[in-house]
This record gives structure tokens, C-alpha cells and sequence, in this order.
């Protein structure tokens, strides 16, 4: 039973298993313990009578009845215990038999077979059959030129993924292929979109002509008229204070862009101001299927670049630079993004991120869809660009390229298996019985 311990159930064939291995090794053990048993006790009626002879008394006759009833069931061993109180050797055998009663119950719960999830190996039993590796990339040039020498332009994958994270309440993440429905994979980075908005100071300037003015660092502002209707006031637009973030090398930003609205009440004006901010990074996740359920969990990222001139295949193009082990990334990968789809998807994100909206009692205009989105989001501003990095994401894994070995983060896939489980506990008992049994024979012989 120890060599089997915490490993899967053996099956020889369709009708031999452990437990049928079990079942017939413990019913040996149980004839064999009680025979011991039995010899002895009858044994232990010459014993007894040799013990009345030496005191030159008679042995009764149903005394060897009363032996031969201990020796043959539970009954007449408790009336050997009680008709010798306890003081002949025979009472010990009497005591093992009444014990032995229950040792079909003991024996039974020795073994249990537990149903856990184990590696599924393939056809010949040595090899384990590994889960494909998760949507991940190395670099994005999800880009398609329209026309002959027309300019760049997104694909429609990315389009919609942006779409999708302005508009949608809920994101899920990329899901990975998991054929038993129990799966791990190895931690492992991918190309990402990261982002966050931040609360920003703003200047009030109010007179009694003009009204009040809310100005952004950035220039970015918005007015209230003297004497208006109470009402609402929203705009979104690129940050005209992005321009240096955008030329750093050092982070590979998309667009930066601010979000700024006014809500004038009967008391007085409610003014919230926000810089928001995309750029590439690098993500490293840890995925698990449990019962067909995916996990997804972001163990770390990672945004410092470099700028790379053109050279050889390689574009114009940020590279990640210093990547610390964390993010688990091979030393061969080399993790970069072109300049021009960099340049194409910021045109496209910042059309987007441009417009306004304004409305009294409740009767809101707005520019746009993507717009209304973000108005709509105003109350949870951080979980609104979460969505957006996510689906932006999702496509980047999708869509991105890979060049170093992708079998390196295969997962492994697990099916659910009998496996033995030794109860030592329950092992106790039976063995004990045996040891009682053969220093009780012992002392017979």
C-alpha cells in the first residue's frame, strides 16, 4: 500500500484493480488471523483441563463445549471471558476473536480512491501532452496599407477592439485552449497595452460678464455663461501638455488625452478633471482552467523602452529594454514595436478621444458614441480604461507576431484520475490484531 500511496489507481485489466487486490488480500488475513485464533483457543481447553488434573480435580465436560463455542463465534467468547474472569490465557484469544468482529469495517476504510486531476500522457503512458501555449506576441504590426501607396490604417481587428473597450461594461480576457478542461500554464509575457487616468488640478476664473472658466494645465478648458440653465458640460481631447510624453523614448505612449466636465447645480458647479494615458508594455500572466473556468492574473508589466533606428528587417521601433525576471521573458525574445504602427494607431485613438457633450435636465447631446461611453464613464474613470487596455490587449495577443520558440510556455493539461489514498490510521487495527494474535500463539505453543 505504500508503493501505491498518492498515486493513480493500477488497472492490469478491466476486472483486476487495486481494490479487488485489496479485498482479496485482507480476506487471507482475516482466515489466516482467524484460524490462528481458533487453534489456540482450542488449544487452551487442554490447558485447562491439565490444570484441573494437576490440582487433582475434575474437568467438567462442558468445559470443552465452552472452548469450542469461544473459538467458533462472538457469543461463546464473551461467556469464556465472563466464565474465566479474565485470569486464563485462553480469555486473551476470546478477547482477540470479539476484536476481529470488526475488522471487515477497519479493512475497508484502509484504502480510499480519490478522484483528483493528474497530467494527461499519451498513447504509450510516458509522455505528457501538453496544452497549447496562450495567445501572446513579441511584437504588433497589425497595420494594412489601403490602396496602391495609399496611407497606413489599422485593421479591423483593432478597430473593433477599441471600439469595444470605449463602449463595453465587461471584458474578458483571451481565452486559451484547454482540450480536458483542467489546465496550467507556466507564467509568460506578451506585448500589452497599458493605461490609467489621473486626477488633475484645474483654474477657476469667474466674472460677473463671461461666467466661470475651468482651465486644465494643459489648456484644455471648459465654460460656464453667466445666468445659465443648470446643466452639464463634457469634452474630451488630446492633451496639448502630451506632446513630451509622446517624444520620450523611453516609454512607448499611444495617446494622451484629457477628460474634462462641469455639472452646474442650483448650489454649486461640480468640476472633475482627468489626464488619461495609453502606452505599449509588457505583461506577464499566470492562466489556469479549473472545471472549464478560466483564471487570468496579471503578475507584473513592465514599460521601459529604447528607441532602435531601422536596421536590416527591423522598422524604426521602440525596444524593451532591462526586462527584469519577473515578467519571465526568454533572453532570445526580443520584444520591440514599430514606429509607424505606433504612429497609426495613435491617428485613430485620438479621433476617438475628441468631442463633447452638453445637455440640461437630463437631455444630453453628444458628439459621438465613444463620447457617451465616456461620459457615461465619468463615475468609474479607472475601470473604463482598464476595459480599454484589456481590449486593446486581447488583439495584440491575438494579432501580434512571435519569433522565439512558443513551446516554451506550453501548459500542461490534467483529466481527472482515481488515485490512491492510504488511510495509516485505519492500518492500525488489523495489525495489531496480528501481533496480539501471534505472541497469544507464542505463549500457547
Amino acid at each position: 500500500m505504500s508503493f501505491f500511496d498518492g498515486k493513480v489507481e493500477p488497472e492490469w485489466n478491466t476486472n483486476l484493480k487495486l481494490g479487488t487486490i485489496i479485498i482479496a488480500v485482507m480476506s487471507c488475513f482475516r482466515i489466516a488471523l482467524r484460524a490462528i485464533i481458533q487453534t489456540c483457543i482450542s488449544q487452551g481447553a487442554w490447558i485447562w483441563v491439565s490444570g484441573f488434573r494437576k490440582g487433582r480435580l475434575e474437568a467438567r465436560l462442558e468445559d470443552f463445549k465452552l472452548f469450542d463455542e469461544a473459538s467458533a463465534g462472538l457469543w461463546g467468547s464473551v461467556v469464556l471471558i465472563w466464565r474465566m474472569r479474565g485470569k486464563h490465557l485462553a480469555c486473551v484469544g476470546a478477547a482477540i476473536s470479539i476484536l476481529a468482529q470488526g475488522f471487515e469495517t477497519f479493512s475497508s476504510q484502509m484504502v480510499v480512491i480519490d478522484e483528483e486531476a493528474t497530467p494527461l500522457m499519451n498513447d504509450n503512458g510516458m509522455d505528457t501532452l501538453p496544452a497549447q501555449p496562450p495567445p501572446r506576441a513579441e511584437t504588433w504590426h497589425n497595420v494594412v496599407q489601403r490602396g496602391v501607396g495609399g496611407d497606413l490604417s489599422l485593421s479591423l481587428s483593432t478597430k473593433a477592439s477599441i471600439y469595444d473597450g470605449i463602449i463595453s461594461k465587461t471584458i474578458p480576457t483571451v481565452p486559451v485552449a484547454c482540450s480536458t478542461a483542467n489546465c496550467t500554464w507556466p507564467p509568460f509575457p506578451t506585448l500589452a497595452i497599458c493605461g490609467n487616468c489621473t486626477e488633475r488640478l484645474f483654474r477657476s476664473s469667474c466674472d460677473l460678464q463671461d461666467g466661470c472658466t475651468y482651465t486644465m494645465p494643459s489648456g484644455t478648458s471648459l465654460s460656464e455663461p453667466t445666468g445659465a440653465v443648470p446643466g452639464f458640460r463634457f469634452t474630451a481631447t488630446p492633451s496639448n501638455s502630451s506632446m513630451g510624453a509622446l517624444n520620450s523614448n523611453s516609454q512607448a505612449y499611444i495617446s494622451v488625452f484629457d477628460i474634462m466636465s462641469v455639472s452646474q447645480t442650483l448650489s454649486k458647479p461640480r468640476v472633475r478633471a482627468y489626464e488619461c494615458a495609453l502606452w505599449f508594455c509588457l505583461q506577464s500572466y499566470r492562466v489556469t482552467v479549473r472545471n472549464g473556468i478560466q483564471n487570468s492574473v496579471t503578475i507584473a508589466n513592465w514599460s521601459k523602452t529604447e528607441f532602435s533606428a531601422q536596421m536590416g528587417s527591423h522598422y524604426n521601433e521602440f525596444i524593451f529594454v532591462d526586462i527584469p525576471p519577473a515578467l519571465h521573458a526568454d533572453d532570445r525574445a526580443r520584444y520591440a514595436i514599430p514606429i509607424d504602427s505606433i504612429e497609426v494607431l495613435r491617428t485613430f485613438t485620438n479621433s476617438l478621444m475628441s468631442g463633447n457633450a452638453s445637455g440640461i435636465g437630463g437631455a444630453v447631446t453628444y458628439s459621438s458614441d465613444w463620447i457617451e461611453a465616456m461620459v457615461d464613464a465619468t463615475s468609474d474613470i479607472e475601470g473604463w480604461i482598464a476595459r480599454l487596455s484589456l481590449s486593446m490587449t486581447n488583439d495584440i495577443r491575438q494579432s501580434g507576431i512571435v519569433s522565439t520558440n512558443v513551446s516554451a510556455y506550453s501548459g500542461t493539461a490534467y483529466v481527472m484520475a482515481p488515485h490512491v489514498r492510504v488511510n495509516w490510521y485505519w492500518v492500525v487495527y488489523p495489525m495489531t490484531l496480528m501481533i496480539m494474535a501471534f505472541c497469544y500463539l507464542g505463549q500457547t505453543v
